[in-house]
């Protein structure tokens, strides 16, 4: 089964007052201190989603669990968020203007690599990109939620603070 992604087209709004909120809060503060405590937050959050489905549309593979096949690819399966670094700058998907990243991903092998994209002999059987193509619409209105929440609650902290 060949993977077709969804072309989709996302319309996101209010992101200029978003921005001026976030800017407004940081006043005084270090802006990745301001954007782990929110951006990052939220952006985990809402890939939980992803992270669920990708690990129930794994591959298991047929030998059981034992001393010489101890995991199977769902068990490396991870979701990290984080400040974009200078590498993942490198990365196609990754502008130099992403405040944060969240990423699902499992161990780097040659089994993954084949699984999700293929080989020459081999028809690649993805469970990471179909993951996220599913959950986009949950992980938008998650991350919309949980920057609604997570957002006011920092910026009282903040305050505090500063008195």
């Amino acid at each position: 089964m060949a993977y077709t992604p969804n072309n989709r087209t996302i319309q996101l709004e209010g992101f200029a007052e978003f921005e001026k909120q976030l800017r407004d809060i940081a006043q005084g503060y270090r802006a990745d201190l301001v954007a782990r405590n929110t951006l990052v937050k939220a952006a985990k959050t809402a890939m939980e989603p992803v992270l669920n489905e990708a690990r129930a549309m794994a591959p298991v593979g047929t030998k059981p669990r034992d001393e010489r096949n101890p995991i199977h690819m769902a068990d490396t399966l991870r979701l990290d968020a984080r400040i974009p670094s200078e590498r993942d700058k490198q990365s196609y998907y990754v502008h130099d203007t992403d405040a944060a990243i969240a990423v699902v991903s499992v161990k780097k092998s040659a089994v993954s690599l084949a699984q999700e994209f293929g080989t020459k002999k081999i028809a690649g059987h993805p469970f990471l990109r179909p993951a996220l193509d599913n959950n986009v619409s949950q992980v938008l209105t998650i991350l919309k939620d949980e920057l609604a929440r997570i957002i006011p609650e920092y910026a009282l902290k903040l305050a505090k603070r500063k008195k």
